[in-house]
């Protein structure tokens, strides 16, 4: 151990104040973003099976008309028709997903520019300037008051 190094600073994980906060809105965020990616992932693996399955039956609906229309494509092995077949699989897999995931993405972003150019026109009008941290207390402001109302709305109904 080099000399002036404490064993206790050596063996300490470095924690960030923006990564282990307990405070404010940095937890919060947290979960939320566990949760929209957790969200994205079901999305994204969902497609990527459908696309799959359909580029698959497109891929051996393509390779048995070739092989029945080609007396050429009929004389090749059958690895090269699987290698083929695998081929669409794959691709229908990794375009299935990505097409998915990326509109996923674009309404989130959507979803999410709207809310906050709602909160910042609010801010605006009490004279907030609206950081980031105004945001996230606007947005935890207004939840919890949609929640309130729709606790008394399913109350009195």
């Amino acid at each position: 151990m080099p000399e002036g190094s404490s064993p206790i600073l050596e063996s300490a994980p470095v924690k960030s104040a923006v990564f282990e906060s307990q405070l404010g809105a940095a937890p919060q965020r947290r979960r939320h973003r566990a949760d929209q990616i957790e969200a994205a992932y079901e999305i994204q693996r969902n497609a990527a099976i459908r696309g799959a399955v359909a580029y698959t039956i497109l891929g051996a609906t393509a390779t048995t008309a070739s092989h029945h229309l080609f007396p050429k494509f009929k004389s090749q092995t059958l690895a090269l028709k699987a290698f083929i077949i695998s081929g669409f699989t794959i691709f229908g897999f990794v375009v299935g997903a990505d097409t998915v995931l990326l509109n996923h993405e674009g309404r989130e972003r959507s979803e999410e520019d709207l809310i906050r150019g709602v909160a910042r026109r609010e801010l605006a009008k009490k004279g907030i300037l609206a950081s980031e941290t105004e945001i996230e207390k606007w947005k935890e402001r207004t939840r919890e008051r949609l929640m309130l109302e729709q606790s008394q709305k399913d109350g009195s109904a």
